[in-house]
């Protein structure tokens, strides 16, 4: 029907927009981008990163042991 039609276009846009990730800004979601927060994830990940070099860094070290 329309009404169930509607309904599931809204639910993909509203995924579209808010969880899925668009490679053109970042990897980042569109409602991400509109509210600013970009910066705040770009130095999350780059934590996480950070961490999981350290980790593997570690790792190596212990194997070459």
């Amino acid at each position: 029907s329309l009404k169930d039609a509607r309904e599931v276009i809204a639910g993909y846009v509203k995924h579209y927009n808010t969880v899925r990730l668009h490679s053109a800004i970042g990897y980042i979601s569109p409602e991400a981008k509109l509210k600013g927060r970009e910066d705040q994830i770009f130095k999350e990940r780059d934590r996480k990163l950070g961490a999981a070099r350290a980790a593997r860094k570690a790792k190596r070290q212990y194997l070459t042991c």
